[in-house]
């Protein structure tokens, strides 16, 4: 009794959720009638299927079956190559069975599904959440994990910040959130968050929304049982004053209670002057309502001069150090600035910007407003770094402005920066609008005049208030039919379609320097 079998082709590819095929060929060679029982063992067995599984064969004749491979787009099919056999097995002389080995390979596929547990946070001083990554493909995934807020009010710790995640399992990484300022009293705030889940190779990842409910320390119930306290606690001392009997000396005289020291003239400490008015806004400068104005950048603050100074507003949330900048007769004027340089307001724009980065690179308390200093550039040198690297931008910004000089292509990354499509889109009225149009401002400026530094100025006052408000009631400017001209225009003057959309591509230019005539400083 022997037989011939024959496996065509011996290796096969086949990509998850589709089917590949091979066949089988057996020769009966022996005298006798004789059937065969067909089946796949290995590892492809759970997805793949002979048909027909049995052939009955009469000497000297041949039958085919067909091998089929139907991996599913799951783990469960892993990617790469897998070795299969098929056992032919005689019914009558199973002595005499054989197995052929082929080979089926299976393309990789990948897909990463994530979640916030939980998404809403509630806490006074932090809150803590956990994400969880799910491999989901079949192949080995490394994932990074950033978080951020809408106003850059809060701090994280992400513990790790990437992970690595076999298919078909779950990584977890834990998130603890804290914002910048503690709330004593008032209402709850909330704060938007989004996690990116970005799968190392891909730029679009995957995001989270979530929410973090600031809680005040004190609740409103404890001030008003603690002003009822207080409130008794005075009555109970004026009573007691009201009641407590003189107290007589030997001598039958009442002993005098203590009397009060007079405070010396000049001991009191000064009242602070009161802050300097806003300055009316340049000619065709945008106002407050959203109002738009000529030039490239439209909107903005008040105009002023080289030594104005920026408009008081309540108390700082991120205070200008109470350094006076060093007197220096010889110091070149930007723009654009390097260390040395004379005073500038909107040198000091950029240093509240660099302050509020919420990174690496942001600028560490001591900073002298209006110069850049050791501090300054510091911050200035590694947030230029940092846009040449990230993948997201056009990385353009080095062409204009060297490593350390605040010039256009800086200043309109500055600008740009947490600009979200949704916040600028047609009819839109808020702060982003103003940001886009200063940035506009900056990236059309391949030649500054002193009037242009006007505007720039404005624009920089509008930015100080913004920050030292709490990045709060900035000024608003409406996304226009002036606004979408002024995003055609930018969009041509760097190769993107004209559609006069600020889209994501855009923004990613403007973060990146890219400007109008890239390697003129402008002045």
């Amino acid at each position: 009794m022997t037989m011939w079998t024959s496996l065509d082709p011996a290796a096969v590819a086949v990509d998850p959720g589709g089917r590949a095929t091979a066949r089988l060929r057996v020769r009966n060679t022996g005298d006798t009638v004789e059937e065969y029982g067909l089946s796949v063992v290995g590892t492809p067995a759970g997805w793949a299927r002979v048909e027909p599984d049995t052939l009955r064969l009469y000497p000297g004749s041949e039958g085919t079956a067909e091998i089929s491979f139907a991996p599913p787009r799951s783990p469960d099919a892993l990617a790469g190559p897998a070795p299969y056999g098929v056992r032919v097995e005689p019914r009558e002389h199973p002595e005499l069975r054989d197995v052929l080995e082929g080979q089926v390979t299976v393309a990789p596929f990948t897909e990463v599904r994530a979640e916030l547990l939980p998404s809403s946070l509630v806490g006074r001083f932090r809150g803590r959440s956990a994400v969880a990554v799910d491999n989901v493909g079949n192949t080995p995934l490394t994932a990074s994990l950033t978080v951020r807020d809408e106003t850059n009010r809060l701090t994280y710790e992400m513990t790790p910040n990437s992970v690595q995640v076999a298919p078909g399992r779950a990584a977890f990484a834990k998130v603890v959130i804290r914002p910048q300022q503690v709330r004593w009293t008032g209402s709850a705030e909330q704060h938007r968050l989004t996690l990116a889940v970005r799968r190392s190779g891909d730029d679009r990842g995957l995001e989270l929304g979530g929410t973090f409910d600031q809680r005040p320390v004190l609740p409103r119930w404890l001030l008003a049982v603690g002003s009822v306290l207080v409130a008794a606690a005075v009555a109970f001392v004026a009573l007691w004053l009201g009641f407590q009997p003189k107290v007589n000396t030997a001598t039958g005289e009442t002993q005098p209670g203590a009397s009060a020291q007079p405070v010396p003239q000049g001991a009191e400490s000064p009242l602070p002057s009161a802050p300097p008015t806003q300055a009316s806004p340049p000619p065709g400068a945008q106002n407050p309502a959203g109002g738009s104005g000529g030039g490239a950048g439209g909107g903005g603050g008040g105009g002023g001069d080289d030594n104005s100074s920026a408009p008081g507003g309540g108390p700082p949330v991120i205070p200008a150090p109470p350094k006076q900048p060093p007197a220096n007769a010889n110091a070149k004027p930007g723009p654009p600035w390097r260390m040395g340089y004379k005073p500038d307001e909107i040198v000091t724009f950029a240093q509240y910007r660099l302050a509020t980065l919420n990174n690496v690179c942001e600028l560490k308390p001591g900073w002298t407003a209006g110069v850049i200093d050791k501090l300054t550039d510091t911050s200035l040198r590694c947030y230029q770094e940092h846009v040449m690297r990230d993948q997201k931008s056009s990385r353009e910004l080095t062409k204009t402005d060297p490593i350390g000089t605040l010039g256009r292509a800086t200043l309109t990354s500055l600008w740009a920066q947490g600009i979200r499509p949704d916040d600028v889109k047609s009819g839109a009225k808020n702060y982003q609008v103003t940001q886009l149009a200063a940035s506009f401002w900056w990236a059309s400026q391949a030649v500054i005049s002193n009037q242009d530094l006007t505007y720039d100025r404005g624009y920089a006052r509008t930015g100080i208030e913004y920050f030292k408000s709490g990045q709060k009631n900035g000024q608003v400017t409406v996304s226009d039919d002036k606004i979408k001209g002024w995003i055609k225009q930018y969009q041509q003057e760097v190769g993107l379609p004209a559609t006069g959309t600020a889209d994501a591509a855009t923004i990613g230019k403007l973060v990146g320097g890219s400007v109008n005539g890239p390697g003129q400083p402008g002045r």
